[in-house]
C-alpha cells in the first residue's frame, strides 16, 4: 500500500515559512483538524490491509451482538424475502427454470431463493460473497446439468498479490493485459477450518466460473467490506457500556453489614476481652468478595471503603438510543427496524422512515441481487440449458440477448396502512399520474402476469356461475350489480 501525507504549501511571512492559509477548513491542518484524516490513500490499500480483521470483528458481533443480528436479518428480509423471481417470457422456459430452481443448490441444502438468501447474508456479514457454478453430467438427473456453490468471501485472499509479465493478481484476483477480470485464485478450503489447512492450495477459477457481489463505493474498488464497518466500533462499546452497567447494578444489590470489633474492655461483663482474639492468627477469613445479605467481619485495623463512580443511569437510555441510531444509519436501516422500538412512532414518521429504507433496499435489489447475482446465474443457466438439449430453441445464439430481457420481481412490499396506499395508487392511476404497470411492480407483480391472473380468475367464475363483489365487470364500487345500476341510470336520462 501507498500512502502518501499531503504536502503543505508553505510561504514566507517576516522571513520565516509558514503554512499557507487553508480557505476550506475541511482542508486546515491546524489544531482543530491536525491528525485527521491525513493519509491519502487509494480505493484498495486500506481494504487491502484491514479486510480480513474486519470480517473476523463482524461475523463476532452478528454472532454475540444482538443489534447486529437484528440489522442483518432485517437486511436479507427487506433485500430479498421469499426470492426475487424471474418471469421468463416464454412458458416453456419458465416451466424448466421452475423444476431448476429446487435442484440448484451444490450443496443440496437451498433452492435458489434460499442461496439468494444465503448470499445477501453473506454480502452484509463479510462484504462480499462468491458464487462458483458447477457443472455436472447429464447422466446426474437435474433437469438442467448446472449447479451453483455459494462460497464465503474467505476463500479469496485479500493478501495475495503479484505480477506475471501481462498479468496482475491483485487480492486473488488476476486481471489480464486490458484489466479484464480473467480469474479468481481461490482456497481449495475455508482457510479458517483447522481440519483443512494443511491440505489447502489455492486453485485458479476462470472468471466466467465465478459470481464476485459485492458494493463498490469507489471506482477502481476491488473488494467490498463489511456493511456495519462504519459502526462496529459502537457496537462493542454498547456491549462494554452494558456491561458496566448490569455490573453496577449488579453491585448496588450487595447489601450486608461489616462488624468491627470494639478495643475496649468492660470488666463485670463476662466473656472474652473486646479485641480479643477469638481465633488464632490466620484464622480470619479473608474479605475478598461480597454476598447478598452477608455478615462480613473485618479485622481490627481493618475498614471498607467504596469508590464512587458518577450515576449515568437516568442518561444510559438516551445515550444507548443515541448510539443505536448512529448505528442504524450506519447499517442502512432504521432505528425502530433494528430494535422493534416503536414507541413514540406515527403513520406519518414511521412511514417516511420506511420510503427512504426502501428507496436504499429498491437500489440494492437492482444494483446488487438482480445484477451482479441474478443476472449472471440466468444467463449462465439458459446456456447450459440449450447446449446440455434441455431446451431446444432454434436460432438461440441469435435470439439470446431477447430471451435474457427477464422481469426479475421482488416480493411487495408490506404498507403500515394499506387502505390508505391503495386508495392512493387508485387516484393515481385514474388520474393518469402513473401506469398500472408501475403500481402492479411495486406489488411484487409483472403487468402480463397480474393481468394473466385476474383473466384467468374471471374465467373460473363465469365456469362456475359466481358473481362476486370483486369483480368490476359485475359489481359497482359498493358491492351493488353493475348492469342494474346501468339500467337505472338509462331510465333516468329517458324520464328527464
Amino acid at each position: 500500500m501507498v500512502t502518501n501525507k499531503p504536502r503543505i504549501r508553505m510561504t514566507v511571512r517576516d522571513g520565516q515559512q509558514v503554512p499557507v492559509r487553508a480557505y476550506y477548513e475541511g482542508g486546515s491542518t491546524r489544531r482543530r483538524m491536525a491528525g485527521k484524516g491525513t493519509a491519502v490513500t487509494g480505493p484498495n490499500g486500506p481494504i487491502e490491509n484491514s479486510l480480513a480483521i474486519l470480517q473476523a470483528r463482524s461475523h463476532h458481533a452478528i454472532r454475540n451482538n444482538a443489534y447486529a443480528a437484528s440489522a442483518k436479518e432485517k437486511y436479507v428480509s427487506n433485500l430479498v424475502g421469499t426470492g426475487i423471481k424471474p418471469q421468463w417470457g416464454d412458458p416453456k422456459i419458465q416451466a424448466l427454470w421452475d423444476e431448476w430452481v429446487s435442484e440448484s443448490d451444490a450443496d443440496g441444502v437451498d433452492n435458489f431463493y434460499g442461496q439468494q438468501a444465503l448470499a445477501a447474508g453473506a454480502q452484509f456479514e463479510a462484504g462480499e460473497v462468491l458464487g462458483r457454478f458447477r457443472y455436472r453430467r447429464t447422466s446426474d438427473g437435474l433437469s438442467v446439468p448446472l449447479q451453483l456453490q455459494v462460497v464465503e468471501a474467505e476463500h479469496l485472499d485479500p493478501t495475495y498479490s503479484q505480477t506475471f509479465g501481462n498479468r496482475l493478481i491483485k487480492m486473488g484476483i488476476e486481471f489480464n493485459a486490458i484489466g479484464q477480470r480473467s480469474a479468481y485464485h481461490l482456497w481449495r478450503y475455508h482457510p479458517h477450518e483447522n481440519l483443512t489447512s494443511q491440505l489447502n492450495t489455492r486453485v485458479p477459477v476462470p472468471a466466467d466460473n465465478v459470481i464476485h457481489m459485492y458494493r463498490r463505493t469507489r471506482p477502481g474498488q476491488l473488494r467490498g467490506v463489511p456493511e456495519l464497518t462504519a459502526v462496529i466500533v459502537r457496537l462493542y462499546e454498547i456491549d462494554e457500556m452494558q456491561d458496566a452497567t448490569l455490573a453496577r447494578q449488579k453491585l448496588a444489590q450487595l447489601f450486608g453489614a461489616f462488624v468491627k470489633r470494639k478495643t475496649s474492655h468492660d470488666p463485670e461483663e463476662e466473656g472474652p476481652y473486646f479485641g480479643e482474639l477469638v481465633r488464632k492468627p490466620g484464622e480470619m477469613d479473608q474479605l475478598d468478595e461480597f454476598t447478598p445479605g452477608g455478615i462480613h467481619y473485618l479485622e481490627d485495623d481493618e475498614d471498607v471503603s467504596f469508590s464512587a463512580p458518577p450515576d449515568i443511569q437516568g442518561q444510559y437510555t438516551e445515550w444507548l438510543r443515541t448510539e443505536l441510531l448512529a448505528v442504524g444509519a450506519g447499517a442502512g436501516l432504521t432505528y425502530e427496524q433494528m430494535t422493534g422500538d416503536l414507541k413514540g412512532v406515527n403513520y406519518s414518521s414511521i412511514r417516511a422512515g420506511l420510503l427512504e429504507f426502501r428507496r436504499r433496499a429498491e437500489m440494492l435489489q437492482a444494483h446488487l441481487i438482480v445484477h451482479q447475482w441474478c443476472r449472471r446465474v440466468a444467463a449462465k443457466w439458459l446456456d447450459v440449458a440449450v447446449t446440455s438439449s434441455a431446451l431446444v430453441i432454434p436460432g438461440y445464439w441469435q435470439k439470446r440477448k431477447q430471451l435474457l430481457a427477464i422481469d426479475w420481481i421482488a416480493p411487495k412490499w408490506s404498507w403500515v396502512d394499506p387502505l390508505k396506499e391503495v386508495s392512493a395508487d387508485l387516484l393515481e392511476v385514474r388520474a393518469g399520474l402513473a401506469p398500472r404497470s408501475e403500481k402492479a411492480g411495486e406489488r411484487g407483480w409483472s403487468i402480463d402476469l397480474l393481468d394473466a391472473e385476474i383473466d384467468k380468475g374471471n374465467q373460473s367464475a363465469d365456469r362456475y356461475g359466481l358473481m362476486l363483489d370483486s369483480d368490476p365487470r359485475r359489481t359497482a364500487k359498493n358491492g351493488g350489480l353493475q348492469k342494474e345500476l346501468e339500467a337505472l341510470a338509462t331510465t333516468e336520462e329517458e324520464d328527464n
